[in-house]
């Protein structure tokens, strides 16, 4: 018989979803860009492990990059980062995460009133590995790469109620749910109209909207033959103009000239072109990766040809915008294609801009690099 989700689930699920690719460019109405950070965004959330071999020795630590970016200018504010771990190879089902809300519901319990996560955060033991933390960050660490982890432990027995891939190699999972608040984060009192066991309330104690709170989830796979997986490694984001490099500050910083265009007229991906006479210049940045997309035995299948692992960035800013944010830098059969750079135009305010670009390969592995460019 076909079960269905009860209600608190699907809410959970809903709220969880729009996480994972962001909202397409083209999705009409008055959606920013996903490559565009207005408000609270996290940008990606990276494991030392993706596969994590076995034996499994000292876990897996995530590391999550965020950019708080809200309206008005007023810049970055302090937010608090919940990690919530320690499910592992939930309930087959159609929504496979949606099998840990159970260990999330306890877990959230936790930081209640009186609760044992009161103080931030649990102390790993022999008995018992950390299954939540607190951070607290500062306004300064805003779109710095990695600045919140967490550490998490898989227990030994992990294989059991282990599942075998369509090669016949067996395989464990492994899930971290996370919360980011520009505020303070409390049970929620209301969990199925909040979506998410925990809710982001500001000092008059009113729930924050989407713009101040951020959940999701991040997943790692334990396969019994022990293989890896590395994160694609980006060694830097290149801002030229003409093909040579722009010139940089004292600082160190690139230094650009800023746009009159008014930013919501700039060119954001799925955006009608700008007249060409507007005065305004477009950069090209591109993230520095090499060819190095690894073998994929599960791509490659039984008797299949031999496949690499897709590779592909996704470029961020907090003031102006791309054409185009999403670029391919390894396909699985054609391997590395190059050329994976696109172009940016600043926005009509001076200031410090960041630049992201994010490296994804298509087996959970992920690296992060950033870099300001000064607008005048």
């Amino acid at each position: 018989m076909k079960r269905t989700a009860p209600p608190a689930r699907r809410a959970l699920l809903v709220a969880l979803s729009t996480l994972a690719l962001g909202i397409p460019c083209c999705a009409g109405g008055d959606l920013s860009p996903s490559s565009e950070v207005k408000g609270l965004r996290v940008l990606a959330v990276t494991a030392d492990l993706p596969y994590a071999a076995a034996p499994l020795g000292g876990g897996v630590t995530f590391e999550m990059t965020y950019a708080d970016a809200p309206e008005g200018g007023a810049g970055p504010r302090p937010v608090q980062i919940m990690w919530l771990g320690g499910c592992v190879n939930p309930p087959v089902g159609i929504d496979e995460h949606i099998g840990c809300l159970p260990q999330l519901l306890g877990a959230a319990q936790e930081f209640a009133p009186g609760g044992a996560a009161e103080d931030g955060e649990n102390e790993e033991t022999e008995d018992a590995p950390r299954l939540f933390d607190r951070d607290d960050m500062t306004a300064e660490q805003s779109g710095e790469p990695g600045k919140s982890r967490f550490r998490m432990v898989l227990p030994d027995d992990i294989f059991e109620g282990a599942r075998p891939t369509e090669t016949e190699s067996f395989y464990a999972s492994a899930y971290v749910f996370f919360a980011v608040c520009a505020g303070t984060t409390r049970v929620a009192s209301s969990p199925l109209e909040a979506g998410f066991p925990l809710e982001c309330v500001g000092e008059d104690g009113a729930v924050l909207g989407p713009d101040s709170f951020v959940v999701g989830y991040t997943q790692v796979y334990v396969f019994a033959d022990r293989r890896l997986n590395a994160n694609p490694p980006v060694t830097g984001l290149t801002v030229k103009l003409g093909g040579s490099e722009v010139a940089l500050d004292d600082d160190g910083l690139p230094v650009v000239a800023r746009c009159d265009r008014p930013e919501e007229e700039q060119a954001q991906g799925c955006s009608p072109p700008a007249p060409e006479d507007d005065g305004c210049t477009e950069y090209d940045i591109e993230a520095i990766v090499g060819d190095v997309a690894e073998p994929d035995v599960e791509a490659a299948g039984l008797g299949g040809p031999p496949a690499r692992e897709a590779i592909w960035v996704d470029y961020y800013t907090d003031g102006g915008g791309f054409d185009g944010a999403r670029r391919l830098v390894s396909d699985a059969t054609r391997g590395f294609l190059g050329g994976h750079g696109t172009t940016w135009t600043p926005p009509a305010e001076p200031g410090r801009v960041s630049l992201w670009a994010v490296v994804h390969d298509t087996r959970g592995g992920a690296s992060v690099v950033r870099r300001e460019v000064r607008v005048e």
